[in-house]
């Protein structure tokens, strides 16, 4: 009689794996209750509030952590209402502004409101080339430039120089009548450089329009032109020059000594009852259309180079 395979042994090793497979789940389920619950402790260690958590706890503390999702807050754009009054009230300030002229022995920057909604009056005694990079930074700030001069060879073709185009800056052989429209935007700059006096009949001045006269010499045709100005700029002068101008510009002893052995690019402003020694500080883009700091031609003889103010050696 052939024997029958019983069914009960299969049964009896199903239920045994199945109890193994219990037990072992068992085990894993609680090996991970039990690392989620070190978790918190795991994470306090980093700081919080920082991109390694997706939320600031309140006032800095420790707190529970929410999982990380990767993502940001979604930037939340609202919209605010104004009455026209309220609206009226509001205003954008801003610091003053002007045309930087140079650095001071601080080596902090140093401008001038060279443009303002009054008409300006600025003198400049000294050589062409600090009449140049003044113009340079003026047609920087936007402004459109005339130069009537009695030397037009030195001015020709510095507006194409600097500007790239044509329309920037004009000059005139002769002293003429000039309509320039001016605006905050887009100042005009009138320059005189007639050699040793200011103009016979200057430019009527607007608003936002500045005229500068350039002295390339002081002697006393030129001494009115510098007292009706609004700013005085001095570079290196002669023993007979700074006489003039102490004079007229009513400069203490100390200051006009020190005029005549100011360093090539420094220069003396004098306004408002007092005066101000600064370097030109001259870039890399001024010295390719301007050239090298220049002197006056004339300077006082035996007159010794004394340091300047901050230790820097006046002239060389």
């Amino acid at each position: 009689m052939q024997a029958v395979p019983s069914q009960a042994a299969p049964a009896a090793g199903t239920a045994t794996q199945q109890a193994a497979q219990a037990a072992a789940a068992g085990t894993s389920t609680a090996a991970r209750r039990t690392a989620a619950r070190a978790l918190p402790d795991i994470g306090q260690q980093e700081p919080p509030g920082t991109v390694y958590d997706s939320r600031r706890p309140p006032n800095g503390g420790g707190g529970g952590r929410e999982g990380l999702s990767g993502k940001l807050a979604r930037l939340r754009v609202g919209s605010h209402t104004i009455s026209r009054s309220a609206l009226a009230l509001l205003r954008l300030s801003s610091p003053g502004t002007g045309l930087i002229l140079g650095a001071d022995r601080q080596q902090k920057p140093v401008s001038v409101r060279f443009f303002r909604s009054e008409p300006t009056r600025i003198g400049l005694v000294g050589g062409a080339w600090a009449g140049q990079l003044v113009a340079f930074r003026a047609l920087a700030l936007g402004a459109r430039v005339a130069v009537i001069t009695a030397d037009p060879r030195t001015w020709h073709g510095f507006g194409e120089r600097a500007t790239g185009r044509g329309d920037r800056v004009a000059v005139f052989p002769v002293e003429q009548p000039l309509a320039l429209a001016a605006t905050a935007q887009q100042p005009v700059l009138v320059i005189y450089d007639l050699g040793l006096a200011g103009p016979n009949a200057p430019q009527s001045l607007g608003p936002w329009q500045t005229q500068l006269t350039v002295l390339r010499q002081l002697d006393q045709t030129g001494v009115p032109s510098i007292q009706d100005c609004d700013l005085v700029m001095l570079q290196r002068l002669g023993s007979a020059e700074s006489a003039l101008a102490g004079a007229a510009l009513r400069l203490p002893a100390p200051s006009t000594q020190f005029l005549q052995v100011m360093a090539d690019d420094m220069i003396a402003l004098v306004g408002d009852g007092a005066d101000r020694y600064i370097w030109l500080s001259q870039t890399d883009v001024e010295r390719q259309y301007a050239g090298a700091p220049a002197g006056k031609p004339v300077r006082s003889r035996g007159a010794s180079r004394p340091a300047g103010p901050g230790g820097r050696r006046a002239a060389g």
